[in-house]
This record gives C-alpha cells, structure tokens and sequence, in this order.
C-alpha cells in the first residue's frame, strides 16, 4: 500500500480530534474509493453517449437555471 499526505482545515482537524477511536485513514480511503466510482461510472456512460458538447451545454444551462428557481423558491418561503 502507498501513502499520501492531505492538507485540511484546522477547524476540520480539532473535530476529528474530538473522535480519536475513528480510523480516519479508512474514512479516507473508503471517500476516495466511492469517488473514484463514480468517475469510472461516468466514463463509461460518457463513451456510449451519443450526445454532442452542445447537447451536455444545453442540459448543463437548464439544470443551472431550474436548481436556481428552486432555491430563488426556497429562499422566498423561509423569507416568509
């Protein structure tokens, strides 16, 4: 197995001192694993896709424009 190193918060670090029985390690290990995943997934999806960089700019806008109505929407009713 290898090593690597990661820079976190300070804040970040004094809460995981708060849960020292916790292996960190294996929490990061296994984060990485799920990401890594997912990546794998979306490579695979991406080389059967038929969609064009325009398409994925189409879809990217409206999925940006519809997730800020809603928070517009949930703004307004915590306003209320």
């Amino acid at each position: 197995m290898t090593e690597i190193k990661l820079t976190i918060p300070v804040s970040l670090y004094e809460k995981m001192k708060k849960y020292p029985k916790i292996k960190w390690a294996s929490i990061a290990q296994s984060a990485l694993e799920r990401y890594i995943k997912r990546f794998e997934i979306t490579e695979k999806i991406a080389i059967k896709s038929k969609l064009t960089l325009d398409d994925l700019e189409e879809i990217s806008n409206e999925i940006t424009k519809r997730s800020w109505q809603q928070h517009k929407k949930y703004l307004k009713k915590k306003e209320e």
